[in-house]
């Protein structure tokens, strides 16, 4: 009887993938997602169902239906990006907590890779799911790290949700919060989003706050009001309709260490030294980026997808600091077995960075060349993690032989001294359709938590995170496993 249940559950969910009107397919699908029984073909329907409606831009639907694909799967990044950023929008007092919608949406990036494409399902719609869970996984993330005060983990995050989304008025607003708080603050790029949010949220009761916010403290620091109204032009995209889903998403409100976009007064207590350098744009009109920072803009390049199938051109890159006397076996070690794993047609590099990078071997089949490549390895100081994640995936984009590219990343989480900008380092990951997997060891910041996980999250891939090198062979196993490596032994 049991297997005769399943085989008519298939038969049901078959028939309503089959509709070719989508209209249609999405009433019988939302008919069997409520009477089937809790299961794949039930995640399955929900997802597809959410993807529908948020296809459609009804997000309202979409999250009534995450609350009931949350009861049916916990942990399920579908569901848990519908929650998170219903809870981002509700970030006020009285209303969630940010330590929790913290929790809630890293469980979700955490379990973003696990998602299975429904059946029925195009690759393209699947992607794109994907994408704007993601984006509202890392936006929640954002937010929540914003109203906690910690901006320079907010801004890994929100570099991600903006880099999936950027006309979303909210995650361009809170990123500019965070470049504009905390340290190492980024004027340049915080006041080109400020103005962004402005443009982007027009013609809405927040947008007008928010104008009134932005202005008032450019010139407090320093800049004129004709300087502000050049930002202003520079940053409004050209056509943009103010019937736009994007204007009008629900943008959250200031943190308690800024004051309130102001209704009768100037703002008085944003620590922000006077920027001289952000008096003007300094191109006319400066390249649509969010990262508006002090090198060249990346050039644009279309995305490629990942492909997990066939065999496996994989980069290996390691922090050098992290084969010290101390770890040297467990990571060496552990390294050589899982290449030992790989299959016959599957090539690999060793890229070791500190404050150079350098090949300890290029693209090989060869596991002895490799083993010896990880042999010598020497721990040195610096970590220029960014500019190493660039090149290596710009690497793969070069010369690798198969479209199923990998990147694994054993870091502390540290980037120290890096040169690529965040622009050209998501375009290298962009082009080379690279998924990324990160070991991250001792990471002691929350920043640099947050960079490998919205690094591996964003692209597929599955971040780990051990406090000592005597974790690091299991957390090898588990990345080997989701890449596709047999490495259980």
């Amino acid at each position: 009887m049991a297997q005769s249940g399943a085989s008519n559950e298939l038969s049901q969910y078959t028939s309503a993938v089959a509709r070719v009107d989508r209209s249609d397919r999405l009433v019988q699908l939302e008919h069997f997602a409520i009477h089937a029984q809790a299961g794949p073909l039930k995640t399955a329907a929900l997802q597809f169902v959410i993807g529908e409606y948020l296809r459609a831009n009804n997000v309202a639907h979409a999250l009534s239906w995450a609350h009931v694909l949350e009861e049916t799967d916990k942990n399920n990044a579908i569901a848990l990006a519908l929650l998170s950023n219903d809870g981002r929008n509700e970030l006020q007092p009285g209303a969630i907590k940010p330590a929790q919608l913290l929790a809630m949406a890293s469980r979700g990036l955490d379990n973003l890779a696990q998602v299975v494409r429904p059946p029925g399902m195009s690759e393209g719609d699947f992607a794109d799911l994907c994408r704007r869970a993601n984006a509202m996984l890392s936006g929640a993330a954002g937010a929540a790290e914003v109203q906690m005060h910690d901006y320079v983990a907010a801004r890994a995050y929100l570099h991600t949700a903006v880099a999936i989304e950027p006309n979303h008025a909210g995650y361009v607003y809170e990123l500019a919060l965070a470049d504009l708080n905390g340290k190492d603050r980024n004027r340049k790029e915080g006041y080109w989003c400020l103005a962004r949010a402005v443009n982007l949220a027009g013609g809405t009761p927040q947008g007008i706050e928010i104008a009134r916010f932005a202005r008032a403290q450019y010139v407090k620091d320093g800049g004129s009001t004709s300087d502000w109204n050049d930002y202003l032009s520079a940053t409004a995209a050209p056509n943009e309709s103010a019937a736009s889903p994007m204007r009008s998403a629900s943008i959250a409100p200031a943190p308690s260490v800024l004051p309130a976009p102001p209704k009768t007064a100037q703002p008085t207590t944003v620590a922000v030294a006077k920027p001289p350098s952000v008096a003007k744009p300094t191109v006319s009109p400066p390249a649509p980026s969010v990262w508006a920072d002090d090198s060249e803009p990346a050039v644009v390049r279309k995305r490629r997808i990942p492909s997990t199938i066939g065999p496996m051109s994989l980069g290996i890159l390691v922090e050098t600091s992290l084969a010290n006397k101390g770890s040297r076996s467990a990571v060496v070690n552990s390294l050589i077995d899982m290449l030992r794993h790989m299959g016959d047609q599957d090539e690999a590099f060793i890229l070791t960075y500190d404050h150079n990078l350098v090949f300890a071997q290029d693209l090989t089949s060869d596991p002895q060349q490799l083993e010896e490549a990880l042999d010598s390895i020497k721990p040195q100081k610096g970590a220029v993690l960014d500019d190493a994640i660039a090149f290596a995936a710009g690497h793969l984009a070069r010369i690798a032989k198969y479209p199923n590219r990998v990147l694994l990343v054993i870091s502390d989480g540290r980037n120290i001294d890096s040169h690529a900008s965040p622009t050209q380092t998501s375009a290298e990951i962009n082009a080379a359709g690279v998924r990324i997997f990160c070991i991250g060891v001792d990471v002691s910041e929350s920043y640099g938590r947050a960079r490998l996980q919205a690094l591996s999250s964003s692209t597929g891939g599955q971040s780990s995170f051990i406090s000592d090198s005597g974790q690091f062979r299991r957390a090898t196993k588990e990345m080997a496993q989701n890449m596709g490596i047999d490495f259980r032994f």
